[in-house]
């Protein structure tokens, strides 16, 4: 949706909540492809990470210390997939986002060519 006010858009002398606001869905789905991007960045990294051999005992030598790296190279690569994960989802929320102001725009652009406006 996008708006033309001549307020500041910080609430402060315009002319209503969201005076001066206006969103691109175009800029937005942009943003959506550098979150989807990111989210297939990370996985690239957290794949490369599963096949290292980081915790056997010629890395880390006796007393338990390979164990210790092992359960932290693990959950290390369990954080990346929930960012994975969260990086994907967000940026499907935020091509809906720009789907809903496309959309959005042509009924409010249809309401007023109906009206004569």
């Amino acid at each position: 949706m996008s708006g033309s006010g001549s307020g500041s858009g910080n609430g402060s002398g315009g002319s209503g909540a969201g005076a001066g606001f206006s969103a691109h869905p175009d800029k937005l789905g942009d943003a959506g492809d550098q979150l989807v991007t990111a989210s297939t960045d990370v996985g690239s990294v957290k794949d490369t990470l599963g096949t290292l051999g980081m915790s056997g005992e010629d890395t880390f030598g006796e007393y338990g210390a390979g164990d210790a790296a092992k359960a932290f190279w693990q959950a290390w690569q369990d954080e990346l997939g929930v960012n994975v994960d969260a990086l994907k989802d967000l940026g499907g929320r935020v091509h809906t986002t720009a789907a809903n102001y496309t959309g959005t725009d042509h009924v409010v652009g249809e309401q007023y060519r109906q009206q004569g406006a």
